[in-house]
This record gives structure tokens, sequence and C-alpha cells, in this order.
């Protein structure tokens, strides 16, 4: 039986593969396809892959404890997808490196998120919670969006499929 940070970690692993799911399934866009307007999540494939990113760093900068009043990030910071993708390669750095040192102690701890000058107590356990669901949230609306936009088949995102995957490759 796993400890709550292996279900933790098992959480953000879904959610780093996922994405990458996503990301793939979306390369093959143009640039005019990732701004496609739809009526569902943040408006946009990339728009939402922006906030998901956006939303990551936020939440990393308070589990570290750096500024939280650096400016959210717009479809305006990137050009294109893979200027996106750069950016969240070293975004990606830095969560490895948290969650590497982070002990299951650790997740009972309190976090402080600064919003518009107001402060929100929230356990760790419940930050990496949030930061994973938040993706399985608007990961559903890009696979849709990507259905919308002809991409077939849609990227499989459900946590069950990589865990058959992952059942599979340790067999080999």
């Amino acid at each position: 039986m796993g400890t709550r940070f292996d279900t933790i970690k098992h959480l953000h692993e879904h959610r780093h593969w996922v994405r990458h799911k996503l990301l793939t399934a979306s390369r093959g866009l143009t640039n005019d396809g990732l701004r496609k307007s739809f009526e569902m999540g943040v408006g946009s494939v990339l728009g939402t892959f922006v906030h998901l990113y956006g939303a990551e760093t936020v939440w990393i900068n308070v589990l570290e404890n750096k500024n939280q009043s650096a400016a959210f990030p717009t479809l305006e910071n990137f050009a294109n997808l893979e200027a996106l993708e750069r950016d969240w390669e070293l975004l990606d750095q830095r969560w490895a490196a948290w969650l590497s040192n982070v002990k299951e102690e650790d997740l009972d701890h309190v976090a402080e998120r600064i919003r518009e000058g107001k402060s929100f107590l929230t356990t760790v356990m419940d930050v990496l919670i949030h930061v994973a669901t938040h993706q399985h949230y608007h990961a559903a609306q890009i696979v849709n969006m990507l259905r919308h936009l002809g991409v077939k088949p849609p990227p499989a995102c459900d946590f069950i499929v990589m865990a058959r995957e992952n059942f599979l490759d340790e067999k080999k």
C-alpha cells in the first residue's frame, strides 16, 4: 500500500502524461487552428494550454515561496505552440525538482496563495491535488476542441489508459 505522497506523484505523472498526449495531438494544427475560438474552456486550444501553463507557474511559485505577483501569461506571450513548449520544459524541471524533495509530512503544511492582495490558505496536499485535477478538467475541453478541429483519433487521456500502458511496460 502506498503513501498519500505516492498517490500525489502518480496524479502528477498522469498530469504530465496527459499534457504530452494533448501537445502531440495539437502539433499538427496550424496556428489559426490552435487559436480558433470555441465556447468552452479558455476559448481555444492554445489559450487553454497557456492557462494551464500559467496555473502551474502560479502554484509552483506558491510552493517554492517565490514571487506571486508575476503577471499571468496570455496568448500574446507565446508566438506559437513551440515557444510555449520550450517554456513548459523549464517549468517541468522546477516541478520535478520540487516533487523530488517533498516529504510525506510536508503535505500537511499550509501554503499561502496571495491573489489581488488577499491571502488564501490551503494545505500543500490540496494544492497538489488541485494542480493535477485542474489540468484534467481542461484536458477534456482540449480533447473536445481537437475533435471539432478534425484531429482523429482524439487522444485518450483517461488515467486508466496510462495505468494500462505502464503495466504493460513493466511486464516487458
